[in-house]
């Protein structure tokens, strides 16, 4: 008996020694917290504006061969001096502003004027950005220049053209599908000799989107040519951007018939009349076989 009752002493003393060591219920839950995930806020996106019209950029053309408008006859010297200044700064002005869109095609072809800056023009008529621009605009929108494409549209395989026209902008941008300089003979035969072109301080180049415009033949007109000096600009005009537009150089069609725009006139008219618009009075596209290249 007295073993029995040492034995239950002592596992009451043990019961009572492991209740004292067990940790509290508090803390362990019974389950655990949920998780809440911590998220970096996303960069704000900015949203285009819906009243801001992108600007519009300059439709690629085509264009002809670029190239200097000698019928390939090299003179043996440049022209002896005649009065015109032969040189300029070699920088050139922007003419400032433009003008609406005009025409109809279904091409939109921006261009710039620009004239040589630092010109000691003497006795010559002067001609400043402005005036140049204003002459070069009216040539442009005349109903016989390129505009008229818009009621003829031109499609010429050999060309790449299918029912091509075109509409006209001047712009004083960044942005623009051609400029047209007005330069000294020098800074001509610097600038058209910089791509292989010799225009032998006289002759007018076209390459890339460049036309560059020689002083000398717009003061002066072509020597021996049958037209007007007004006459003269326009045909050099829209001459070269007929260039910028795809065309290549054209001949004759037939003694006595208006010359294509785009045959070398001052050249050789071949039995042609000299013309210097792209389009007849009645709005028929003047042209003619294609020339060899």
């Amino acid at each position: 008996m007295r073993r029995i009752a040492w034995l239950t002493t002592t596992m009451i003393a043990l019961t009572a020694i492991l209740a004292a060591c067990a940790p509290p219920a508090a803390i362990y839950p019974a389950a655990d917290p949920p998780v809440t995930a911590t998220r970096s806020p996303l960069p704000a996106r900015t949203m285009p504006n819906p009243g801001v019209t992108p600007k519009a950029r300059p439709a690629p053309l085509k264009q002809g061969k670029a190239g200097v408008d000698t019928g390939g006859a090299k003179p043996p010297s440049k022209p002896v001096a005649d009065g015109v200044p032969v040189s300029g700064s070699g920088t050139f002005a922007v003419s400032p502003g433009g003008t609406g869109v005009v025409g109809g095609g279904a091409t939109l072809v921006t261009y710039e004027t620009q004239v040589e800056k630092g010109i000691a023009w003497g006795s010559n008529p002067v001609w400043t950005p402005d005036g140049f621009a204003a002459t070069v605009d009216a040539i442009v929108a005349d109903p016989r220049g390129w505009t008229a494409s818009q009621a003829a549209p031109i499609t010429d395989a050999a060309q790449g053209m299918k029912n091509a026209s075109w509409r006209f902008q001047r712009v004083s941008g960044s942005s623009y599908n051609v400029k047209i300089l007005l330069a000294t003979p020098n800074t001509t035969d610097r600038l058209c000799g910089s791509v292989g072109l010799i225009t032998l301080g006289q002759y007018s180049c076209r390459y890339g989107n460049t036309m560059v415009i020689n002083l000398r033949r717009w003061l002066k007109g072509a020597p021996g040519f049958p037209m007007s000096l007004d006459g003269y600009h326009t045909m050099v005009i829209d001459h070269e951007m007929g260039h910028r537009l795809g065309f290549d150089h054209m001949l004759c069609p037939g003694r006595g018939k208006p010359a294509p725009v785009m045959q070398e006139e001052t050249i050789d008219l071949a039995g042609c009349l000299p013309n210097p618009y792209p389009f007849a009075a009645d709005g028929t596209f003047i042209d003619g076989p294609w020339a060899a290249s």
